[in-house]
């Protein structure tokens, strides 16, 4: 617990020292006031005003003989401007503390919740592809916002509180000892009493907390795949089936937030009646050693001061154990390491990249499952327009997420233009490539913004030439704003073959020496994809080109096609050529009821 906490503190508080500083300070000055301030206004200043120069002389005017020269009048005015003095101390330092807290609390937010995003864009895709999108969501906002509102509300009292607690314990037992009453010491025990609950519902807290945000997470999915998936609720009349997955996610939640608040509000009940059995204990004993009424109102409020003051950071203490749940499922995230890294000293490509591909020995494993791919050894020269095909599950699709390294080759090594992809760095190989997959999903914003993400340097006459090439300008050219019609999140309010020409245009705009199409017209009825051919055909020329291939009428252009099967290349050639010697292509060849070859 103390190595997360300080961890947390290195990486998220302490670039913030300056603020850290003003807290504790401000948090120093008004426990100060409180803790201190207070019962010592009531065990040395009161005395003196309600002083009718009989009895008991105050220790005041004992410590400090030249108040006695002063007039009854002039000492009430005096004592009279001390204690607004106090309170107007008192609360400024609060408000200050109030401020700079929440202040600290927003930038400890901004920081996290930037780093954990961070985090994910350097994360593999296999990671990502293994987790439900509602669950991260929910862990990069509902957990960060849940950290920094226990932050803006409890740092307060996690600073203030104990240092009031310290000052009015020091006040207590000062005034206590100064008694010279051994038996009143027994009082002190209630103050480790008061310890118990909040130590010992601690760590139900957290627990309870954790598994509040995991089911907070499990709704978000609920909820977020119902939204995305609403043409096939209502398709196959899912609606009734929806409703009832998302009742038993909810009341999953509800069951976890009921036990949540349960420990939380029970430290109240259990904290009052500890103070006040010590209120009385103190009264008994007090009674006995003749105490007089200002100095058990002293002890009394310096008690009051102390068990308030436990009360509020056991609250605090407690609201920091449910943050730890959330902490827990961020960390899990920061933690999780990304084996796909940048080298030490990485090598850069000679301008302009050829193209070349070379497989040497590949081979390609999912952590703790079989081969994917095994020995694959290819050469693929620059400019060759190459085919992939073979049955679902053969990894055709995987050795081509190799090239970009969203995945890591597990065996052997992969080149482009002879130099290993492991010895440069990401973005450097990603900037020679073009990829355009089955689902073109575009970003919320303009047409001439979707096709710019290819290059964000791209002039207007550059990006206009790649719409022109994909065919975007097509159906542009009927709206108002042409290229600037905005676009919904996902591409919506496009057809599917209109955002597949913006991707392509992105691709068209990037102008890289490799291009990867992805079961690119899969997705695409017969007309739409004979359409979107044509561009396809034309992006290809002149580039290294991989072609994951659905339909075989893609690949009507390719120079060489592979076939696959259970992870291995088992055909390599022209269509003339694999459909007179490779069996498992001539059988899916001619399953899709092709007539010419």
């Amino acid at each position: 617990m103390l190595k997360r906490v300080l961890s947390f503190a290195r990486r998220f508080l302490f670039p913030h020292m300056w603020w850290l500083v003003a807290t504790l300070l401000t948090g120093l000055i008004t426990a100060a006031a409180s803790g201190l301030g207070v019962p010592f206004l009531i065990k040395f200043v009161f005395p003196v005003v309600f002083y009718s120069g009989s009895g008991e002389e105050p220790a005041l005017l004992a410590q400090m003989p030249s108040l006695k020269e002063l007039s009854p009048n002039t000492l009430l005015l005096m004592a009279c401007a001390v204690m607004p003095l106090i309170f107007a101390v008192r609360g400024v330092a609060m408000w200050a503390n109030h401020v700079v807290v929440n202040i600290l609390g927003i930038r400890i937010l901004e920081g996290l919740r930037r780093t954990v995003f961070h985090h994910v864009q350097q994360l593999p895709i296999a990671y990502l592809e293994g987790k439900r999108k509602g669950d991260m969501v929910s862990r990069i906002v509902a957990d960060t916002g849940k950290v920094q509102n226990v932050l803006s509300h409890v740092a307060n009292d996690l600073v203030k509180q104990p240092i009031t607690c310290l000052c009015a314990f020091f006040a207590f037992v000062y005034m206590l000892f100064s008694k010279g009453s051994t038996e009143m010491v027994l009082v002190l025990l209630f103050v480790v009493l008061a310890a118990w609950p909040i130590i010992t519902f601690g760590k139900r807290i957290s627990a309870r907390a954790k598994n509040a945000q995991e089911g907070l997470g499990e709704l978000n999915t609920v909820v977020q795949q119902n939204l995305e998936t609403q043409r096939e609720v209502r398709a196959y009349s899912l609606e009734e089936r929806q409703i009832a997955d998302f009742r038993v996610t909810s009341e999953h939640y509800r069951r976890n937030m009921d036990k949540l608040m349960k420990y939380q509000r029970l430290v109240i009940p259990i904290m009052e009646t500890v103070t006040a059995l010590a209120l009385s204990l103190l009264l008994v004993f007090g009674c006995n050693c003749g105490m007089g009424m200002e100095d058990f109102m002293a002890l009394a409020i310096a008690m009051y001061f102390t068990f308030d003051s436990m009360k509020r950071a056991g609250q605090a203490f407690n609201r920091l154990n449910e943050a730890q749940g959330s902490l827990d499922r961020l960390e899990e995230v920061l933690e999780e390491h990304n084996p796909i890294d940048d080298p030490a000293e990485p090598k850069t490509f000679s301008q302009p990249v050829r193209g070349e591909l070379v497989f040497n020995n590949v081979s390609f494993a999912y952590e703790e499952g079989k081969p994917v791919l095994k020995d694959i050894n290819i050469r693929i020269p620059s400019g060759q327009i190459v085919g992939l095909v073979g049955p679902s599950g053969a990894g055709k699709t995987t050795f081509a997420n190799l090239i970009p390294r969203f995945y890591e080759v597990s065996e052997g090594s992969l080149s482009l233009d002879g130099i290993d992809v492991r010895e440069v760095t990401r973005h450097d190989l990603r900037e020679q490539l073009s990829i355009v997959g089955q689902q073109a999903l575009l970003f919320a914003g303009t047409i001439r913004e979707n096709i710019a993400m290819g290059r964000p340097d791209a002039t207007d006459a550059q990006i206009q030439a790649a719409a022109d090439s994909a065919r975007v300008t097509a159906f542009t050219a009927t709206q108002p704003q042409g290229l600037d019609t905005k676009v919904g999140q996902g591409g919506s309010g496009l057809s599917g073959g209109q955002r597949q020409r913006v991707a392509i245009a992105r691709a068209f705009v990037k102008d890289a020496p490799v291009l990867i199409l992805d079961e690119a017209t899969a997705s695409l009825d017969a007309e739409s994809e004979k359409e979107i051919q044509q561009e396809l055909d034309a992006l290809a020329v002149g580039r290294t080109t991989l072609i994951v291939a659905h339909r075989f009428s893609t690949l009507r252009n390719a120079h060489r096609i592979l076939v696959f099967e259970h992870g291995r290349i088992v055909g390599d050639g022209s269509h003339a050529e694999l459909y007179e010697h490779c069996a498992l292509y001539k059988e899916l060849f001619d399953r899709q009821g092709a007539t010419s070859h």
